[in-house]
């Protein structure tokens, strides 16, 4: 444990004198022995596991120049935009972003080295804490050890299934989500003291600007904590609670925010991230295709079967309000997963510190046998059988990615790299191009700015307001050169654009047609 943890778990849950008499208010003994009594019992937190996975997933990073031809859309966009800020850009502002701005900020600083491998550094720190707190997680519902590093393992393959190569925002949150879901479980266990509410208002202000949608577990645990507060009456403790809350939230989003109000990006920021991210839309065309997946993911992880099991262990009357939060929570993630109309598999990562949970809360500790006394041991689990085995699908997905890549993307990146090499040779450095693509490589291999706000066509055409944002950019013919997938329909105003301003270059390329400025 570090030691603001010890110190927190040996102090009194109640740090404020009483205005009358100046008493300080405890909890009951036998409550204070029982926490004493669990936290004897608790196993040690082991480091090893969350060292060695956290460097694998971030040696397997796209972030790594050598895998940067398997970077995704998203992926390939993350990068640009450290490569883009180090140039004098501003996220929002000269390019789209759905990331919050410390996220941003993260990739300009891995790019002040002039390469992105510093990406893939923040993402080993940020990995290895989220699997350290993950074990302790783990360890506190199951009691055990062994329970505990199995789950780890999983929680890793399953992050490398999901987000394969990295350079998400959702891995970036991960530390501070489970580090308020872990200050959480000791709260509702009486070990926290009250101004310890600033570090997780802290957290809270941190993941929104790094993903703004994992604020939904504060928005959760707010109501949850309301209720708890208000159970026991406890009121002028939770208006406490929530100024010291708010006052940790807004340190960080004024010192970050700072940062938007010098670039005059704050609205622009407030749309791209906010809105984009929270934004429901039930109706789009791919609801469908979005609830097959997540439907499809949730049965093979287990994590259906937790959640009906979470559920049903709620007639234990055991850690019944952390239960009630990671509940909420996760289904108030479901509800924006689903309602996404750009949703992509790496947004399922934000449910697995909830779907792990819910393996090990309905747990229970067998009781001593005659003749044993007063220990109790752990519940034999292997989360693989509990799930009859389907989550070794999802380790499928682990190679399929970059065999995928290879075998159906791999004359398509050949080309792209040609194309790019040829744009940097026949273009000055500070050329502006644009790529009708589904991936920003392009502009990562050639060096060059893209000449639209909005850097692919897919998957931004589903909006009006982006089909017009683009056709509105890429008619100032600030491109020099317009690299066209053949797969990606052209819109009308791009498509006269081009045949009126543009003259095509023949570079013996089949799936990408270049366009030079005339």
């Amino acid at each position: 444990m570090t030691e603001i943890e010890e110190w927190n778990d040996g102090s009194e849950t109640y740090s404020r004198r009483s205005r009358r008499g100046g008493k300080r208010r405890h909890h009951s003994p036998s409550t204070n022995q029982l926490n004493e009594e669990f936290r004897e019992s608790l196993p040690p937190t082991r480091i090893l596991p969350a060292l060695w996975w956290s460097a694998v997933l971030s040696l397997l990073s796209v972030a790594n120049p050598l895998l940067t031809g398997l970077s995704s859309n998203l992926q390939s966009q993350n990068l640009y935009a450290g490569f883009a800020m180090a140039a004098g850009q501003s996220p929002y502002g000269d390019f789209f972003g759905t990331s919050g701005v410390l996220f941003y900020l993260l990739t300009l600083v891995s790019y002040l080295l002039k390469s992105s491998i510093g990406l893939a550094v923040f993402q080993f720190i940020a990995l290895f804490i989220a699997g350290i707190y993950f074990h302790k997680i783990m360890a506190y519902f199951s009691r055990s050890r062994e329970n505990a590093d199995q789950l780890t393992v999983w929680f890793y393959l399953f992050i490398l299934a999901a987000g394969f190569g990295g350079v998400y925002a959702s891995i970036f949150a991960l530390p501070f989500l489970l580090t308020s879901i872990w200050f959480l479980v000791r709260y509702f266990e009486n070990g926290v003291r009250d101004e310890m509410f600033i570090f997780y208002g802290i957290d809270a202000a941190l993941v929104f600007m790094i993903y703004p949608k994992s604020i939904l577990l504060w928005v959760v645990a707010t109501l949850v904590l309301l209720v708890f507060n208000g159970r026991r009456g406890h009121f002028a403790r939770g208006i406490y609670q929530s100024l010291a809350t708010l006052f940790g939230f807004l340190i960080v989003i004024y010192s970050v925010g700072y940062y938007t109000f010098v670039e005059q990006i704050l609205g622009m920021a407030i749309q791209q991230t906010f809105f984009y991210n929270i934004g429901l839309h039930f109706t789009n065309d791919k609801i469908l295709w979005t609830l097959a997946i997540i439907g499809g993911a949730l049965l093979v992880s287990g994590f259906l079967k937790n959640f009906i099991m979470t559920l049903a262990s709620f007639r234990d009357k055991q850690h019944s309000y952390i239960k009630s939060t990671l509940i909420l929570a996760f289904l108030a993630e479901l509800v924006f997963l689903i309602g996404n109309p750009n949703f992509d598999v790496s947004q399922l990562i934000i449910l697995l510190p909830y779907g792990f949970a819910m393996a090990v809360m309905p747990l229970k500790q067998k009781s001593p046998e005659e003749g044993e006394g007063e220990i109790w041991t752990p519940e034999a689990f292997d989360y693989l059988k509990a799930s009859f085995f389907l989550p070794l699908i999802i380790c499928l997905f682990i190679p399929l990615r970059p065999v995928l890549t290879y075998v159906l993307d791999g004359n398509l990146h050949q080309e792209r790299t040609e194309v790019a090499t040829y744009v940097q040779e026949h273009s000055e450095a500070d050329a502006k191009i644009y790529a009708w693509d589904n991936s920003a490589y392009i502009y990562l291999r050639s060096q060059r700015l893209s000449a639209g706000n909005i850097l692919t066509a897919e998957p931004y055409l589903n909006s009006e307001d982006n089909q017009a944002q683009i056709t509105y950019d890429l008619n100032k013919n600030e491109a020099q050169f317009i690299v066209v997938n053949r797969k990606i329909a052209l819109l009308d105003g791009v498509q006269n654009n081009l045949e009126k301003s543009y003259e095509v270059l023949d570079l013996g390329t089949s799936d990408l047609v270049v366009y030079q400025k005339k």
